[in-house]
Formats: structure tokens, C-alpha cells, sequence
């Protein structure tokens, strides 16, 4: 009824009227609740009860009514009669209150009078639901804590002086909490506390609430005392043990539950539980547990209730406790204990060399009469009967390695903690790697011992084993609770899990605080409601426990006492339907998926937003666990993801980041904030699941996020339509390969323990039904893995119908579309005729086949080599592509049958030069070869290599020219030729050299088919490998005068570079360049910065990335064109990031000084630390060895290596773990070229960082010079330094003496001694400047690869100043230690020498160049050298290449950089 018929303006005036003059204290109280504080809100008004009408009722108000009952704070404030409509008048029709009145008639009210005729109806009474007067806060429970009153306004401790044991029974009472069992005090009290109650209470212990307890002021206002007192209650205080009707120290275990003494079950009694009786009763030790049927009249006599002792607790009621469920003790089988009876009896230690017999009495129902002090528990596995396995001794919790660990020990554990049964026993760390001492290992137990630390082993303490190997259980008495529903998160089939099965729960009889506690428990709110009108469910399952009666005391539904474990407990009718009505639900809004997008909660019909004040990632992090997203990648604020409408629930949250849900943070109050939507939070979380150690977000190892890390799925029943439904959510296409049998990361200590079983319609993983894992672990050969791709549909299409020969399509995101010809390659049509099941390609006619409309025509390019069995697996780029929108479509001629078997192709006799079949045509027959470009950055750049008979090989570059490299590029699907290359332009390969002297017409369609000596015929060795740079060769760079990681995006395409269109481009497509360059995760393009000057292509537009692509290249986007866009659009890019150091001191930088000793006594021996990712981290021990020593001492020059170190024996280090499981033979050059775990993945902590410790002291390098060698270590100790010092000089005057000597003679000598050396220095210096002139060879990233001028251009050469001074210059020299027959050359760089991006065409002097070429060899030595007059005597410092030996190949030097060459 609204409001307006009571507050017109004469309303007005008599509400006004009642606040002024209705102070009279009128009488007050709460009706029908569940205690004193809380129920329906009634006063007292000429002696009759009447209520309040709820309109406008709210917190406040129940705040004030609170505050005058002495009922503490005010936890909610109940509408609609909800604990029951009352009788008789309704004495206010409103009340206003501003919530610090201290009564209710302080308060604005309405006219006292009876509501009735007026058309108010008790439907509306309004409600109060207080904390109470007192609380014990800080414990375990509501039954436990400090103890604290409530002022009126907060709550407020009470001081230990002179609290008494009285009113510690008092306030047990009246929290329903049974009797008081401990009262302590010098309890600190938190930080917050300003203040403590300044009375004293002087209860006599039958007072019904502390409230009405006497109470005395404090001196002076404040209490004496020495901290917070703390009192702990329980309703399981009194336990005895009787035998024939008398209470003693051997006996039936009995205990007063509620005033009534009940026999303990003996099901899941164990001797921990036992000692704690005795020692409870000061009756010593426990001596015997005898077991066996006692009859004990009525079932109701027992009880089921489960104590998990660990037995040095004093008091049972300190033990966890279980009572839900229960075996079934109503034939007898009650616990019996046999104590020592002396309380002061020291028992000798229990003797560990000796295991008990097995199957012996003293197994299975007593301890040997000995003391054993140790203790075992599980942990981190949610409760007390799951989890890993520990044991304290000496001080410290140790745990047990799973050498031999199977369901004996396991039974073993279980039966020692009254757990019940073994259901798993679980190895590998399955929950978690514990720490500290590993106690045991190699257990060989029967299952018949009475502790875990008496079965056969190697021996206490000793092992060899590590914390990844940690052993721990699952029994049958491991219990879980969860919901059951497809689309709510806080309504559905209640289930519990016990025995190892999750089965339902009965709801008959279902009280509304066994509700509550359901509620709470499972994170749902305070409240809910039993559904009885949902249809019976389907399927069928256990239906675990019935008769289930929680108690105000219960804080678990572990502890609701009910009826025993029963498969079938109830019929399917009676399975309970829980809403929990209290619950307020979330959703992510706008954010493109379920798992990104603004937060919002639904409350009491509105949907809601959160503000951003404080908003961060702990907060995220609840909000990604809280919906099953996975880990929290991004706290969005200020509306990123739109604004939202409605309330905002919630402001300044603060949130630790391990809350359940997130409206449990502490924030500003439900509903309050100074926020507008314009602030609205949003989140980006990581998802429920992902595919990890792929080449991708698409592929790799299938794992899921179960709320703290990311948890492998085993490939135990993985089906099909399981990843069809990963690959959807992940948006990757579709599944096309799903693989077992994928080892596990050694870090794994779990694995998801359910079963997925889609039915791949789902639109998520976490919305399939699951299956429990039989025992928690799932039967598995390793982790599954699968592979999903857009590019998973492809067809041959010949007048509308599907074959072996047609038109190649492909199906795209959904839609079929043709694929271009302009780089289709045979090796592409093999791949297809193969997936279709259709035999070998025949031919790929080419020519216009036209195709309506342009965009159904695809301009992806796969570079297959031919032996693939998908196209999908095939390398793919998608950025630029030709113009097909007029047709030339793929087409392939397949042979139609898979099992034929093709005659072996000739390789004697070419193709005919234009013949068709060289250009469209595979030969009809078998050609197993493949072809193959690397080290060129790129499928499209590269030193050619052939793979024949196992073994990949090169092409000689005699011959090799631009008609060869365009049969390779065409073959290889990427275009045209641009370059050329020889003399190894891509470093030297290896293995055979398969073709030289090749000379291809350009038109065969491969390479081994052209014109040559023959295959595997040629004089070359590998510094003569040929190469290729073909047009679609792609590139990216940024282009900035100062900063690294942003500048002018720029693509290399065609041989040119050219700029970048930016419209559209999309965070996602920034992300992806700035990833690729090495600048971090994420950037934004610069609209403001002014037009670039000067011309160039502005090579592509229409870049729109999708999540699937892994680079740049794989990205869709306009065709190329010269002009894609006008000079005002091309992109600059700001990356967030900036790369790493490659170096840790300037670059470049050598393997050796990526690689330092730390910590140890010299310099020759330390902990390992290696360079890696712009930081030092250091090596893990994991299969660290003498051979790992040694390659790290040899590449230190450390000579070799006396000792392996293990476990941070040179001390821990810090930062990163770089390496793990390293794996060296022993004679690599460095540690790099060892296997190993990936860069960083290692389940290691700094304790197992490796070390080594060499024989030798540490050479020391001389500076990193372009072309020289490292001189020879000398042998220390032979010379002392006055020695060497004598030498040196004798020398230096030796070669004065010399150099005289021949300046006399010169003239008279020098023909005799030019033609006596010139044979010999031409040996020496031969091979020399092999070594030179090869590593001088431009490779792909030096500088002058890509550079705007560098396709197709001459090489440079030295001016004719700078190799004059070159030679006749005297520079310092060092000697090398070569082989016998390898003499000694250094070059040393020229100050101020040109770059190759520096020198211009007009610095090419041809006519100055020496150029010799040998018609023996086929080869050429080019050496700058100063023009000789024709009649002068040439130089002795020169060699002609006409005298060269023919033993050694012949080179070619293309200076990339100025220097001078000087022999010795």
C-alpha cells in the first residue's frame, strides 16, 4: 500500500507530532525467532502486543531496536511476516528511523493506533534478525574465540581480570555452544581494538544470557588485565569409560551428547583416539583397543560420531570431528579403550628397527606397550581424510617419498586416523609438494599395522627421493558437497561425495538451519528453501544419507548429526532441491565471452554494478574464481567494456584474492558508494581452460584452472567431441587431432580428477557433465592434447559435387571459399589428395576459373613441403596476398586411389624447358624428395636444402643464379625469385651436397628436375651453399630515430620495405605486432604524431588479426598494393613493453659471457648462473652431472671439470630457475647446445641450484674482435715473470738485428726470397681467410640484409686508401694455437669502417679489384688490393689467385664491413 495514504500533509504533521511527543518508552521485544535477538518486531501499547508495518523498514531500523533490546548489531531486517503473521493490532504503519537513535520511539513513527480498519494486514509485520548481546570471535567456529559484547554501536572485548569460569558457562549456554571447556586468558588483543568493556560480568552460571548477568563497573573505567579472555564451548565435553555400570580406566567408550551418555561406534576408532581418552581421564596411556560385538540395548544408545585425533591432543572435543552419515552400530561393535592407568608411567621408546607380524593382534587393535610420540596427518586435501602424507617427529613435519606406495599402505594411514578405508593411494605430489624432511620410503606394508611408521622401509629418514614424489591417500571417509544444475550457480541437486562416488542427499527431514548451514557452506548465503515441485530426477546414483538435523552449533554440515550411510537411503522422489535464497548471482557482461566483461551481481531482482575505487587484481581474481574462469588477466576500470544500469552494489572492495565470492570482500557496505556507472569494473580472466606447450593458443596440452593453478586433464576416456567443444571456447575452429600418451610436466603434482563428457554442442568446457574419477585419479597414459585449427575443412568441387579432382575449397570460420592459385605449389596439392583420401596430386591445371564474388575467393598461402597428412599442419600465411577477386583458383588433379604405388621418377632426365608439365604437372610418378629453406628467418628465406635417402643436403652455388632460384620459390609456393644467394649467404649447412652446376630454365617445376653434374655429383664444399630470397620473404620492424619499442611500423615485402595501413586495426592485431617484435603484450597506435616524411610502398591495410594467429603473417588483411593507403594513414605504434637485454653488458655478446660462477671460493667455482630473458637465473640440479660440469668449465674456460654440485651447495641464488633436466654428452662448446625443459620451466626451488668446481683457473678473453681467434692458453707456472720478460726483449733485439740485416740485402735477395716463401705463405694464409672471408658473409639479420638497397645489388669492396694503409700498417698481432696443417690470420677492424647500409653504389670500384677465375675450379678469390703500376715488382704481401693450390676449394670475399686482412 503506498505510502501516500499516510503521508499527505496532515500525515505529515501527526508523524511530526508523534516524534515529539510520542517519547514515552514504550515496551519491546522480538517474537518467533530462533532466540531472544531476533523475530518479529513487536510493542506494547495499553498493555496489548502489537506489530510494525515493514513499509520503509530497513536496516536502520533494525539497528535501533537491536541496540534497545542489548541485542548487539543488526544483521538483517526481515519483511513480509517472515517469522509468521502475528494476532491482534498493528500499532504502526511506519517508522523512520536514522539508525543511531537508542530506542525506537526516538525514532520518526507514525500515530500509535491499530492499523487494522485502515487496511494494514499482519502479511507486512516487519522483522529484526541481532547478532546478540556477546560472541566468541577468532576461532574455529561460533563456538570458540575471544570473547566480545556489543555496545550499541561495536563490538568490543572483554578482559581477562576476574573473568570467571561461570560466565564463560553462561555465554556457552546462550550460544547454544553445549559446556565451556576452556577459559584462557593473556589472549592479545587485535590491533583495532581502541577499546575494552569497561565492566565485569558476575554470572553465577544459571543466568539464560550474559545480558541479564550482574554486572560491576571497572575501577576507574577500565579493567585490570593482561589481554582478551577466550573461551572455547563444546558439546562434546564429558567422556568416561564404563565397565559393569562403573566409570574406571578401561571400559566402554561413552560420551554426554546433550545430557544423555551415548556409546562411541567402533567403525572408525583408532588408537590416536584412544591415547587422548586415557590422557583425558589421567588414566596414562592407551594400552589396547579391543574390538568385537557389545550388544547395547536400542540404537539410539550409539552414536556415529567420528573423532580424527592425531593423539597428543589433551581433550577429545579438541579432535575434528564427523558426524554426518556413519556406519551402521545398532547390532553392537561399540570402541573400547584398555588405558595404562597411571598418568605418571613413562613407557620405553617404541623400538622402529622391528615391524610388528603381520596379521597379529597387536596390529590390528593395539599399540605395543611402548611410547611413540610421532604424529600423522594429511593435508591439502580439503578435509581431514584426503591429502598428502605427514608425520611429525623431532620437531618437524616430514613426509613419505611413493617408492612401492600402494592401497596397503594406504590402508594403513586411513585405518590409524579412523578415516575409514583406502579408496586411492596417490604418488607424484598428486596434492601438492610438501616440504621439510621425507621420512620414509620403499614402504612395504601389509595394511595390517597399526601405525604407518612401523611397515618394512628403508629405513627412518633415509631416501632417495625428492618433494615431487610426496605420497598421499584418499579414504572412504573424504567427504565434498556440491550443486547440481546446468545454468545456476546457487540452486540445484544437493550431492555429497563419500566412498569415493558422489551420490544425493534425502530431504526428509530438512530443517531451515540445515538449509542455512548448506547454504553457507557452499558460499550461497545465510538462507535458502527445500524445492519440492521440481520433476523427479533423471538417471540414477546413490542417494547417500537421510535424517540429516544440523544444530546452531554445527559450522560444517560434516557435523549436522543424521541417519548412516545407506546407498539407498531414500527413494528418487525424495532427493533434495536446494535454493539457496540468500544468494546473489555474477555475471561478466560485454567482454566477448563468458570469462571477460563488466562485473555485475544480481540482489533482490536488480542486476548490478561493482565501482572501480580500488579495484586491482586480487579483486579480479575472486571474481575469475568465483565463475569457474581461471586466473585474473586484467583489472579493467573506468567502463572499458561499456557502462553499465541499475544499482551499484559495491565500492572501494578490498579483496585478499582467496575469498570464495566476491561480495565476502571487505568494501564500503552493500549498496554504498560516491560512484557513477561511468566507474563500472570490469575483468578479463584466463578462462576455465587452455592448451599449453603448443605452437599457440590452439594447440598443446589440455589444462584446466581449478581456482589456484592450472591442473592437467589425463587422456583417460578424453573423447572427440570434448575438444570440438575446447576448440569452439577457445574460438580456434575445430578440433583436428586429439593425442594421448603426452607426458606430464614433471611440475604436475595433480591431475584433474573428472572425466569431461561433452556432447560437443556446449558452449563451454565447464558447462559439460563431469564424472568423478574413480577413487579421485583417472586412469590415464599421460596428459591429452589437442590440436584445433581454422583451417580444418578442405574439398575438391567439380560441378557442385565433392571429389578427387576440382577446385580446392576450404571451409573458413563457417563459409566455403576457393583458394588462390597465385601460390599454390604441388606440394600443397599432395597434402590435400592425401587428406582426402584420394592418392597422389597428378597435376594442378592452372588458368582463370572465375568465381562470383571476390570474397569467396581465400588468398591464404600454405608452404607444404608434400609429406604432410593435413593441410592444416602446413605452414600458413594469410597477411597481403595477390588479387584473385577475377579468378585463377586452385585447382588439383588427384590419381584418385589411395593405395596406388607411383613408378620411381628419373632423375636423369630433365623436364623439357616450357613443357607443361613442368609448370602445372607433377610427373606421374613417385618423387619422395622434399625441399626446404632455412636460416633465413621465414619458409620463404633461406639456404636451400633437399631431404633425400634420410638426409637433408645443399645446392653448390656454381651456376646458381635467379632462373634456379625461381623454380625453388615456385616450388616452395612463395612467389618469385628476388635474390640469388651463394658462398653460404645463410651460414654453412651440412650433410651431402645433392646438385652443383645447376642450371634450370626457370619453368621445371623442382628444383632436383633442372639441368646439373648429376645428383650428388660436385667439388664444393659447404661455404658454397646456395640460397634464396624469394617475394614472399616477409619482415617487420618499427622505425624510430630513439626508442626501441616504437616508431613507423614497416613490413618487408617483395624485397622492399614499405609502411603499414592502420585502418582497422584492433587491440588484438596491436597486440600481436608488439608480441612479435619482442615489446611486450600490448600497444596503442599514435594517431597525433606528424606526417612522415619522404615516399615509400605502403604495402597492406585491412590487418585484422584473430585470436588463433600466432604472428603477424598469419593475420588476414587486404591484398598488397603499392598504395594501400594514403601518407596520413600509415601506422606508428607504441608498444607497453620493451624487449630484454640479449647481453648483460652491451651486445653483442658471446655464449661465454652469458655464463658466470657465483658464491664460490675462486673464480673457477660456484653456482651456476646463465643469462636469459634480460636477467640472471640459475640452473637446477635435476640431472646435473660430471658431463654438464664439464661443458660448463670448458665454455669458461675453466678447464675441466673436478665436481658436479648439487643442492645450493655455493649458496641460494635468486630470480628465475632458467633451466631445468639439462642433459649434456660432455664435449658441446657450450651449455646452450645441450638438452633441456624449456627456457624457465622447472618445478625446482633455489635450494636445488646446481654448481660446479674446475681444475683450472679462469682464462681471460681479449677483446670480441670481428675475425680473430682467442690466443693459446699458456701453461702456468713454467716461466716467472723476469723470464718472460729476458725473452721478450732477447726477441725484440733478435728481430732489430734481423730487419737490418734483410734492409741491407734487399735488393740482392728479394727475387730469391719472393720465389722461396711465395708457395709457403699462399698455404698459410689460405685456409685463414676461408675462415674470414666466410664469417664476414652477410647473413639474414646483419644489417645490410634488409636494408632498402640490399636485393639485388653488387657487392661492396674496399677503396683503394683504405687497403693500402691496410697493409702496410703494423698493428699489435696475436698468435693462435691451429692444427698442424692450419696457419694463422687476424683481421683487424679499420676505426670508422662503413657498414654495408652505409656504402653507396658509387663506392663499388670494380676496375680495382683483382678477379681471377680459375676454369680447373670454377671458383674465384676477389681481394681488395692498392692498384700496382704494371712495371713495378708486385708486393710479396699479395697473392695472385691463378697460383692457388688446388686442393683448397676456391672464395669469394663480399666485405660486408671495411678491415684489413694481415698474415703472419
Amino acid at each position: 500500500m503506498a505510502l501516500s495514504q499516510y503521508l499527505s500533509p496532515q500525515g505529515l504533521c501527526v508523524l511530526l507530532l508523534g516524534t515529539m511527543v510520542g517519547g514515552q518508552d514504550l515496551e519491546l521485544r522480538l517474537k518467533d525467532g530462533g532466540h531472544r535477538c531476533e523475530g518479529r518486531v513487536e510493542v506494547k501499547h495499553q498493555e496489548d502486543w502489537g506489530t510494525v508495518n515493514d513499509y520503509k523498514w530497513g536496516l536502520e531500523e533494525a539497528t535501533v531496536v537491536c541496540r534497545q533490546l542489548g541485542c548487539g548489531a543488526a544483521i538483517d531486517a526481515p519483511q513480509g511476516a517472515h517469522f509468521g503473521p502475528a494476532v491482534g493490532p498493528i500499532w504502526y504503519s511506519v517508522i523512520y528511523c536514522r539508525g543511531t537513535e537508542s530506542a525506537i520511539m526516538e525514532c520518526s513513527h507514525s500515530t500509535v493506533k491499530d492499523y487494522r480498519p485502515e487496511g494494514l494486514s499482519h502479511d507486512q509485520d516487519a522483522g529484526a534478525v541481532c547478532s546478540g548481546f556477546v560472541r566468541l570471535a577468532g576461532g574455529d567456529g561460533p563456538c570458540s574465540g575471544r570473547v566480545e559484547v556489543h555496545s550499541g554501536e561495536d563490538w568490543t572485548p572483554v578482559s581477562d581480570g576476574n573473568f570467571t569460569f561461570l560466565t564463560a558457562q553462561v555465554i556457552c549456554a546462550e550460544r547454544g555452544c553445549g559446556k565451556v571447556v576452556s577459559v584462557l586468558g593473556h589472549v592479545p588483543f587485535r590491533d583495532s581494538d581502541s577499546r575494552v568493556w569497561a565492566e565485569e560480568f558476575r554470572c553465577e552460571g544459571e543466568e539464560p544470557e550474559l545480558w541479564s548477568c550482574p554486572r560491576v563497573p571497572c575501577p576507574g573505567g577500565t579493567c585490570h588485565h593482561s589481554g582478551a579472555v577466550q573461551v572455547v564451548c563444546s558439546v562434546y565435553t564429558e567422556v568416561r569409560l564404563m565397565k559393569n555400570g562403573s566409570s574406571q580406566c578401561e571400559g566402554q567408550v561413552e560420551m554426554n551428547f546433550s545430557g544423555r551418555w551415548r556409546a562411541l561406534c567402533a567403525s572408525h576408532w583408532s588408537l590416536a583416539n584412544a591415547n587422548v581418552v586415557c590422557r583425558q581421564l589421567g588414566c596414562g596411556v592407551a594400552v589396547s583397543i579391543p574390538r568385537g560385538p557389545r550388544c547395547v540395548e536400542g540404537s539410539e544408545q550409539i552414536s556415529t560420531v567420528r573423532f580424527h585425533c592425531s593423539g597428543v591432543e589433551f581433550f577429545l572435543w579438541s579432535c575434528p570431528v564427523t558426524v554426518l552419515g556413519g556406519p551402521d552400530c545398532s547390532h553392537g561393535n561399540t570402541a573400547s579403550v584398555i588405558c595404562s592407568g597411571n598418568q605418571t608411567q613413562v613407557l620405553p621408546p617404541c623400538n622402529d628397527s622391528v615391524s610388528e607380524p603381520a596379521g597379529s593382534v597387536a596390529s590390528d587393535e593395539s599399540a605395543p606397550y611402548c611410547s611413540d610420540s610421532r604424529q600423522l596427518r594429511l593435508v591439502d586435501g580439503g578435509g581431514p581424510c584426503a591429502g598428502r602424507v605427514e608425520i611429525l617427529d623431532q620437531g618437524s613435519w616430514g613426509t613419505i617419498c611413493d617408492d612401492g606406495w600402494d592401497l596397503d599402505d594406504a590402508r594403513v594411514v586411513c585405518r590409524q586416523l579412523g578415516c575409514g578405508e583406502a579408496l586411492n593411494a596417490t604418488g607424484s605430489a598428486h596434492f601438492g609438494a610438501g616440504s621439510g624432511p621425507i621420512w620414509l620410503n620403499d614402504l612395504n606394508c601389509t595394511g595390517k599395522e597399526s601405525h604407518v611408521w612401523r611397515c618394512p622401509s628403508r629405513g627412518w629418514g633415509r631416501h632417495d627421493c625428492r618433494h615431487k614424489q610426496d605420497a598421499g591417500v584418499v579414504c572412504s571417509e573424504f567427504l565434498a558437497l556440491r550443486m547440481v544444475s546446468e545454468d545456476q550457480q546457487c540452486a540445484g541437486w544437493l550431492e555429497v561425495f563419500y566412498n569415493g562416488t558422489w551420490g544425493s542427499v534425502c530431504r526428509s527431514p530438512m530443517e531451515d538451519i540445515t538449509v542455512s548451514v548448506i547454504c553457507r557452506q557452499l558460499g550461497c548465503g545465510d538462507s535458502g528453501s527445500l524445492n519440492t515441485s521440481v520433476a523427479v530426477r533423471e538417471g540414477s546414483r546413490p542417494r547417500w544419507v537421510d535424517g540429516i538435523r544440523c544444530q546452531n552449533t554445527d559450522t560444517s554440515f560434516w557435523q549436522c548429526p543424521s541417519d548412516p550411510w545407506n546407498c539407498s537411503s531414500c527413494s528418487p522422489m525424495e532427493e533434495a532441491y536446494i535454493s539457496c535464497a540468500g544468494s546473489k548471482q555474477l555475471r561478466l557482461v560485454d567482454g566477448g565471452g563468458s570469462c571477460s566483461g563488466r562485473v555485475e551481481i544480481l540482489d533482490q531482482g536488480s542486476w548490478g554494478t561493482i565501482c572501480d575505487d580500488g579495484w586491482d587484481l586480487d579483486d579480479a581474481r575472486v571474481v575469475c574464481r568465483q565463475l569457474g574462469c581461471g586466473g585474473a588477466l586484467n583489472a579493467l576500470k573506468f567502463a572499458q567494456l561499456g557502462q553499465g544500469s541499475g544499482p551499484i552494489w559495491l565500492d572501494d572492495l578490498n579483496c585478499g584474492g582467496k575469498e570464495s565470492h566476491v561480495w565476502r570482500c571487505p568494501s564500503r557496505g552493500w549498496g554504498r558508494h560516491d560512484c557513477e556507472h561511468a566507474e563500472d569494473a570490469g575483468v578479463v580472466c584466463s578462462g576455465f581452460v587452455r592448451l599449453a606447450g603448443g605452437e599457440g593458443p590452439c594447440s598443446g596440452r589440455v589444462e584446466v584452472h581449478s581456482g589456484e593453478d592450472w591442473t592437467p586433464v589425463s587422456d583417460g576416456n578424453f573423447t572427440l567431441p570434448t575438444a570440438q567443444v575446447i576448440c569452439a571456447e577457445l574460438g580456434c575452429g575445430k578440433a583436428v587431432s586429439v593425442l594421448g600418451h603426452v607426458p606430464f610436466r614433471e611440475s604436475d603434482g595433480r591431475v584433474w580428477a573428472e572425466e569431461f563428457r561433452c556432447e560437443g554442442q556446449e558452449p563451454e568446457l565447464r558447462v559439460c557433465p563431469r564424472v568423478p574419477c574413480p577413487g579421485g585419479t583417472c586412469h590415464h597414459s599421460g596428459a591429452a592434447q589437442v590440436v584445433c585449427s581454422v583451417y580444418a575443412e578442405v574439398r575438391l568441387m567439380t560441378n557442385g559435387s565433392s571429389q578427387c579432382e576440382g577446385q580446392v575449397e576450404m571451409n573458413i570460420s563457417g563459409r566455403w571459399r576457393v583458394l588462390c592459385a597465385s601460390h599454390w605449389s604441388l606440394a600443397n596439392a599432395n597434402v590435400v589428395c592425401r587428406q582426402l583420401n584420394c592418392g597422389v596430386a597428378i597435376s594442378t591445371p592452372r588458368g582463370p576459373h572465375f568465381v562470383e564474388g571476390g570474397d569467396q575467393i581465400s588468398t591464404v598461402r600454405f608452404h607444404c613441403l608434400g609429406v604432410e597428412s593435413f593441410l592444416w599442419s602446413c605452414p600458413v600465411v594469410a597477411l597481403g596476398g595477390l588479387d584473385c577477386s577475377h579468378g585463377n583458383t586452385a585447382n588439383v588433379i588427384c590419381s584418385g586411389n589411395q593405395t596406388q604405388v607411383l613408378p620411381q621418377c628419373n632423375d636423369s632426365v630433365s623436364e623439357p624447358a616450357g613443357s607443361a608439365a613442368s609448370e602445372e604437372s607433377a610427373l606421374y610418378c613417385s618423387d619422395s624428395r622434399q625441399l626446404r629453406l632455412v636460416d633465413g628467418g621465414g619458409p620463404c628465406a633461406g639456404r636451400v636444402e633437399i631431404l633425400d635417402q634420410g638426409s637433408w643436403g645443399t645446392i653448390c652455388d656454381d651456376g646458381w643464379d635467379l632462373d634456379d632460384a625461381r623454380v625453388v620459390c615456385r616450388q616452395l609456393g612463395c612467389g618469385d625469385a628476388l635474390n640469388a644467394t651463394g658462398s653460404a649467404h645463410f651460414g654453412a649447412g651440412t650433410g651431402p651436397i645433392w646438385l652443383d652446376d645447376l642450371n634450370c630454365t626457370g619453368n621445371e617445376s623442382h628444383v632436383w628436375r633442372c639441368p646439373s653434374r648429376g645428383w650428388g655429383r660436385h667439388d664444393c664444399r659447404h661455404k658454397e651453399d646456395a640460397g634464396v630470397i624469394c617475394s614472399e620473404f616477409l619482415a617487420l620492424r618499427m622505425v624510430s630515430e630513439d626508442q626501441q619499442c616504437a616508431g613507423w611500423l614497416e613490413v618487408f615485402y617483395n624485397g622492399t620495405w614499405g609502411s603499414v595501413c592502420h585502418s582497422p586495426m584492433e587491440d588484438i592485431t596491436v597486440s600481436m605486432i608488439c608480441r612479435q617484435l619482442g615489446c611486450g603484450d600490448s600497444g596503442s597506435l599514435n594517431s597525433s604524431v606528424a606526417l612522415r616524411e619522404g615516399s615509400r610502398p605502403r604495402w597492406v591495410d585491412g590487418i585484422k588479426c584473430r585470436k588463433t594467429d600466432t604472428s603477424l603473417w598469419q593475420c588476414p588483411s587486404d591484398p598488397w598494393n603499392y598504395n594501400s593507403c594514403s601518407p596520413k594513414e600509415e601506422a606508428y605504434m607504441s608498444c607497453a613493453g620493451r624487449s630484454p637485454k640479449s647481453c648483460p653488458a652491451a651486445a653483442p655478446c658471446t655464449d661465454r659471457e652469458k655464463l658466470r660462477l657465483r658464491g664460490g671460493d675462486r673464480e673457477c667455482s660456484g653456482r651456476v648462473e646463465v643469462w636469459h630473458g634480460g636477467s640472471w637465473g640459475t640452473v637446477c640440479d635435476d640431472s646435473w652431472s660430471l658431463a654438464e660440469a664439464e661443458v660448463v668449465c670448458q665454455q669458461l674456460g675453466c678447464g675441466p671439470a673436478l665436481e658436479a654440485v648439487h643442492a645450493a651447495a655455493f649458496g641460494p641464488g635468486s630470480g628465475s630457475i632458467w633451466l631445468d633436466e639439462v642433459r649434456c654428452g660432455g664435449r658441446e662448446s657450450s651449455l646452450w647446445d645441450c638438452a633441456a625443459e624449456p627456457w624457465g620451466q622447472s618445478d625446482c626451488k633455489h635450494e636445488e641450484d646446481a654448481g660446479v668446481r674446475c681444475s683450472g683457473a679462469r682464462t681471460t678473453l681479449p677483446p670480441n674482435i670481428a675475425g680473430t681467434r682467442t690466443t693459446s692458453t699458456p701453461l702456468p707456472g713454467i716461466f716467472s715473470l723476469p723470464g718472460v720478460l729476458c725473452l721478450i726483449l732477447g726477441a725484440l733485439l733478435f728481430l732489430v738485428l734481423v730487419i737490418l740485416v734483410t734492409q741491407v740485402l734487399r735488393w740482392r735477395a728479394e727475387h730469391r726470397a719472393l720465389s722461396s716463401y711465395e708457395d709457403a705463405l699462399a698455404e698459410a694464409v689460405y685456409e685463414d681467410l676461408d675462415y674470414l672471408v666466410t664469417q664476414k658473409e652477410g647473413l639474414l639479420g646483419s644489417p645490410g640484409f634488409l636494408s632498402d638497397d640490399s636485393v639485388n645489388k653488387m657487392p661492396c669492396y674496399m677503396r683503394d686508401d683504405e687497403d693500402n694503409n691496410d697493409h702496410r700498417s703494423a698493428p699489435d698481432q696475436r698468435t693462435d694455437a691451429h692444427g698442424e696443417d692450419y696457419d694463422d690470420a687476424e683481421e683487424v677492424p679499420l676505426p670508422g669502417a662503413l657498414s654495408a647500409s652505409q656504402w653507396s653504389e658509387e663506392e663499388v670500384l670494380p676496375e680495382k679489384v683483382d678477379t681471377t677465375r680459375s676454369s680447373q675450379t670454377g671458383s674465384s678469390l676477389n681481394i681488395s688490393r692498392e692498384a700496382t703500376d704494371p712495371g713495378e715488382e708486385e708486393s710479396p704481401w699479395f697473392l695472385q689467385g691463378e697460383e692457388a693450390d688446388t686442393e683448397y676449394d676456391d672464395v669469394e670475399l663480399n666485405a660486408l664491413e671495411a678491415s684489413i686482412v694481415t698474415f703472419t
